[in-house]
Formats: structure tokens, sequence, C-alpha cells
């Protein structure tokens, strides 16, 4: 009987022979010269160093049910974690390759050759399989540096292990421009600025499914803390509900939503990409230019004293606010917000279409007479960049606002001090925050916030981005109408006969709330609710949410039953809320406003 050999093989640094390795049902050609345990002082120079993890792989002539479960119990009957398993298959499926990535759960490190040896020849007892048991290969940065290109294959370093991303690079959320800054490098540095990958925890997890070896020379951790960009930050109220610390995102919890129509500031919701920047008042300044103009600098004393001060009254809204319910669905990419990514303010400032007027000459009628210009990119100090068509910025009706104030306040730092653009009805994004350079333009902001995957909405059968031409998808600007029910809570008792409900409504566009609608039969009937602050702006100027209530008789039939409520919103343009949220699933969570549901229970006893 022939019978398969193991494909893992160990690479001479001396000879530099080219070998193979198959995991996850992936074989990766070529490695460049790699070592093991014993081989790492004469490759990096430093004492030696046994790698993280050891790879057994058994080799199957004929497969059979159960050998799986028997050898995994044999590695941990040898007190070995199994960090990772596979089978790869050929002819059919009759042989086979098992592979194991495992440790020792004694040292927290890869297998000594002593016990790889015992382990080896425990396997061979199962029945008819050779087996071969090695350790986890070890690359030097320079080893890393040499994969940079899709010809040479992406691989990156974290900590101390390496990592093929060459097939992910199509499908990474911040786009494949940001992550090729990191191509053949260590990605440490980046995390240390985009905190969330670790805090939320599911990156690491992707990452390790690609991993291929242990970095031989990883670089000394970084020793003070006090260096932490994020160390200036402001402090945080305690009431928010957070999502990540560095950079902060944070949302308005629901206790705390309907106290006031205007959100106060202190737990106005957070959404951050970087960390907070620190900038002198006195210093700043924003430059003024682009196509057909002369730049102009202009000090925050000269928006104050030059310009007339306008206030506008605007909600904003996280275009990932409601992801939570899609992810329920099947997981998308992002933060999972609840309906809290979202509060209003009163803004005072100067409006964006008269200092385009008055330092770029520019004009609607102008603008649309000659083509000179299709969009305002707009860029902040932290490195954002986003832009909105220059209908809307030259709009006089449109309220576009270079704000200085905040609910009264001068705007702290937090929400985007000295100056912040409010774009009123347009998703959060576009509402740049430390906004340093206005630039007229005919062509939309690069990068991934405005051009990559970030911000568009997929079509719900999109799953992957491979083969897809992100670029041509709009960028999400006016977002739709949504409504939300903050009282009562999910799994809240109702022991009376009429159930007190409370909530918000908002659309996108200035398009006012008419109508907002309850249920209590899933949506067999439907109760109007009555409309509160928010309910007398403009029909096609209401920048801002409508508060509601409603008193509903609980059904004689869900008497002493749990049941679900459910709220829908109608707006000026007659646009309502779809149903389900698996017809809007897209996969970056964007724009999630299907009906939304609280399921409560009613007390009948007495």
């Amino acid at each position: 009987m022939q019978r398969l050999r193991g494909v893992v093989r160990g690479l001479s640094a001396a000879g530099g022979v080219a070998g193979s390795i198959a995991l996850g049902g992936e074989r990766h050609k070529s490695f460049p010269s790699s070592v093991y345990c014993d081989d790492v002082a004469s490759l990096s120079g430093q004492r030696s160093i046994r790698p993280s993890r050891s790879i057994i792989t058994v080799g199957v002539q004929k497969d059979r049910p159960g050998l799986l479960s028997e050898a995994a119990e044999l590695l941990k009957r040898h007190h070995l974690d199994i960090r990772d398993a596979h089978i790869t298959t050929e002819d059919g499926g009759s042989q086979a390759w098992h592979i194991y990535s495992v440790q020792d759960k004694v040292t927290g490190r890869g297998v000594d050759e002593g016990k790889l040896e015992e382990i080896r020849a425990s396997l061979e007892k199962l029945g008819e399989v050779e087996c071969t048991a090695k350790s986890w290969p070890l690359y030097t940065q320079s080893d890393v540096a040499a994969h940079s290109t899709f010809e040479t294959g992406i691989w990156v370093s974290y900590k101390d292990g390496v990592y093929d991303i060459t097939k992910f690079i199509a499908n990474h959320p911040g786009g494949s421009e940001k992550l090729m800054l990191a191509a053949g490098k260590s990605i440490d540095p980046f995390w240390r600025i985009y905190q969330m990958h670790e805090s939320r925890g599911n990156a690491p997890k992707q990452l390790e499914l690609m991993r291929i070896g242990d970095l031989a020379d990883p670089d000394p951790a970084p020793l003070a803390s006090s260096e932490c960009p994020y160390a200036k930050d402001p402090e945080r109220h305690p009431g928010m509900i957070l999502h990540n610390g560095k950079p902060c995102n944070a949302e308005l919890p629901a206790e705390l939503m309907m106290d006031s129509w205007l959100t106060p500031t202190p737990v106005w919701f957070i959404r951050h990409h970087h960390p907070v920047p620190v900038i002198n008042n006195d210093e700043y300044r924003l430059v003024i230019g682009g196509e057909g103009t002369k730049p102009v600098s202009l000090s925050l004393d000269d928006l104050r004293t030059r310009f007339v001060k306008r206030e506008v009254v605007s909600t904003i809204q996280c275009g990932g606010n409601r992801r939570s319910e899609l992810d329920q669905v099947c997981k998308t990419a992002g933060i999972p917000w609840g309906f809290g990514a979202i509060s209003t303010a009163k803004w005072g400032g100067v409006y964006l279409r008269e200092v385009l007027m008055h330092c770029a000459g520019l004009s609607l009628e102008g603008v649309e007479s000659t083509g000179s210009a299709a969009h305002i990119v707009v860029q902040g100090l932290d490195s954002m960049q986003a832009s909105i068509p220059v209908e809307k910025a030259l709009n006089p009706h449109g309220d576009v606002l270079l704000a200085y104030e905040m609910n009264g306040e001068p705007l702290n730092r937090e929400h985007g001090a000295p100056i912040r653009l409010v774009v009123p009805g347009v998703v959060g994004v576009r509402n740049v925050k430390w906004v340093t350079e206005v630039t007229v333009s005919k062509e939309e902001a690069k990068g991934q916030w405005q051009r990559g995957m970030l911000y568009k909405g997929f079509s719900p059968m999109v799953h992957d981005l491979t083969g897809v031409d992100v670029e041509k998808i709009p960028s999400v600007q006016e977002m739709p109408v949504q409504s939300v029910i903050v009282s009562p809570k999910p799994g809240t008792v109702i022991r009376d006969d009429e159930i007190e409900m409370r909530g918000f409504a908002w659309s996108g566009g200035g398009r006012g709330i008419v109508r907002v609608d309850i249920s209590l039969d899933k949506g067999q009937t439907w109760i109007a609710a009555e409309l509160q602050q928010g309910s007398d702006q403009k029909p096609f100027r209401a920048w801002a949410w409508t508060f509601w209530e409603a008193s509903v008789p609980v059904p004689e039939a869900y008497r002493g039953k749990e049941f679900t409520v459910l709220c829908r919103a109608t707006d000026s343009s007659c646009n309502t809320q779809p149903e389900q949220p698996q017809h809007i699933w897209n996969l970056r969570g964007l724009n999630c406003n299907c009906w939304h549901r609280v399921l409560v229970k009613h007390d009948a006893s007495e």
C-alpha cells in the first residue's frame, strides 16, 4: 500500500531549498529559506527561540470516520492545545491530510523535538497513517519584506507571527490602499492607531487564519504607555455605551435619549477614526482652494467676525446605526451599533456657501453653467477626508455649516473644535471634524471613506468584493427614513392595560416626518402615534429628528403573553421603512431602517 507522506518539510538555512506547506486546504509554494528552533541563532544573531506553534500532519491513504476526533483526543492526552485543525483531500476524498497547529499547554509555545517524536509514534498507532511532526516555520523581517507585491505574495507580521494576506486584500473593510501600506512590514504600528482591531477581537481571529509561521526577530514591544497616541483624548461620560476606546466610538444610551430634544453635549454620540487632535485656536487656519480659485487662509477669528453667524438644528446619524440588527441576519463588517449612533444639536457657525462665494467666487448658477466643479472636498486634521456634491454645498436651502458652536457653547475638541462641517440630512461621515481644508474639485474625495467600501451600499447578494469595482458604486450621502422605539426596552414587563411607547423618527435630505405607525399584532393593524418635538419643522428642510409618543391598549389575545411591538415612519416624500432586515442587509451593515421591533411581556396577574 502506498502511503501519503507529510507535506510539511523543514528548509535548510544554508541550502535555501524551497518547500511547501498545506494549511486550511491551501498550498503555499516556494517559501524562502526557513529554520526551526535550533536554527534561529544562525539566522538572526539572537538566542534560540522556540516557535509559538508546531505543525503535526497525519497523511492517510484511506480516510475513515472518526479518525480526526481520535487524533485530536490523542493530542489532548499529550497536553497539547489545538489552535487550528484542517483536513485537505485528494482523489475524491479518499486520500487525506489531517493538519493540526498545536501548542504545549505547559509552555504556551511550540513542542520540543523529543515530545514531537513521541507524538508522531503515538499517532501512527491509529492505523494506516504516516505522520510528520515539525516546528512552525520561522521567518525573519527580511523574509517578510521580500513579500510586498501580488507577484511575490503579500505578507505582514503581527507581534511574533507572520501572515500571508494576499487573498484578503480586496475584502479589507478599510480599503486595499490602506492595507497595502503595511505590505512586507509589521501591522503593529497601524493597529496601535486603529485599536478597535484588537479591542473588538474579530480582526485577530481573521488574521490568525492566514498565519504561515513565526517571526524570528520581532521588534521589542513599545515601552512607555505615555507614548500612546490616545493619551490626550478627552474624558468621556460614564453613561455612554462604549464600543471602542481607542479610537472612541460610543453611543447615546436609550435612558438619556428622550430627556431633551437637543442632545446634551456630554452624551452626544462619538464616532472617531483616529486620536482626537490637539489644536491651538490662535494658530488654527482654514484653507479654501481648488479648481479655479486662489488659496485663501482664514483664522478662527476671521470666520467669527467676517461672516454672518448662522444657526442650524441638525441631527447627525452614523451610517452604521442599528447595524447590530443586520448582524443577526449575517455578520457585517463594522461596529455593532445599537440605535444610539445618532444625536441632535443646535450648531452655530457660518454657511459654507457664503465662505465659498466670498473666498472662491463660487455660486450655484456659475457652477451649473460652467461645470467647473462637482464636489467640495473637506479635510480634517485627523487625516479624515470626505466630500459632498457641490449642489448641496451651494444650495441656499442646504444649510451646510462650518460650525464653531454646539448647543450654545464653543465647540469642544471631542466634536471637532475649532471647526467642523455640519451637512444636514447627510450621513455622519461627511460631517468632517477638525476641518483644515476645503477644496473645490471636479472629483469626489479620495480614500476609503469616500471611494472605498466603507460607505458604499452593496446588494444583499454581495458577500465578497472579489471582482467588484467598488469605486463605481455611489457613496452614501442622504440617508433613508428611520424610526425607533426607545421605550419600552426589550424584555419590559407591562403591568397596565395600555402600553406607553416613546421614540424618535428622522429622515435624510431634510424630509420631515409626517407619520409614525405602531403595531402590536405583527403589522396586521396600525395605530398612528402622536408627533411631538420636531414635528413643526419645514417639511423639506427638517434637519432634526421628531419625537413621538403613543398609548396603545394591550389586545385581549396578548394579555399575559409575550408579544412584539413595531414602529415605522413615513416622511414628507412618502418614503416608508421596509419590513424585514434581510431585505436591506449589506456587507457593510449600512442604512438599517427596517421596522423596529421590541419584545415585551404583559403581566395579567392582579
